[in-house]
């Protein structure tokens, strides 16, 4: 049963982001009018889908990502910060440092602070 429900849930969940990004952007524009509300309220939801994949996808990360030491799968925590974490240690693989570089050049806001998984660590403590 639990095979099954996952199965729904992977093909309703872009239905429901498709839906409910259209319906947050419309009722805060026109409730608040401007877009920093938008923007805060998209961040935030990013960041709870960061720490639900960190958790939920923890084998897989540490399997792909990982040469052993510090783990994903802290539910607290978002893969951004083990990220951060394990790059400090050096035991991320190729994959995971292609991730690194990938999120250090995406997010340019957090250049001048080491980057996007080193700034990760300092907002998770």
């Amino acid at each position: 049963m639990g095979l099954i429900l996952i199965i729904i849930t992977w093909f309703l969940t872009p239905i429901f982001e498709f839906v409910n990004f259209f319906t947050t952007i419309f009722i805060k524009v026109k409730e608040y009018q401007y877009l920093k509300t938008i923007n805060s309220y998209f961040k935030e939801a990013a960041i709870d889908r960061d720490k639900f994949a960190n958790y939920n996808y923890s084998v897989s990360l540490n399997f792909w990502l990982s040469n052993g030491g510090y783990k994903f799968g802290n539910k607290k925590e978002t893969m951004s910060s083990v990220l951060g974490k394990k790059q400090l240690e050096k035991s991320l693989n190729i994959f995971g440092w292609i991730w690194v570089y990938f999120l250090y050049i995406v997010d340019f806001t957090t250049w001048k602070k080491g980057g996007h998984c080193i700034d990760a660590i300092q907002n998770n403590i």
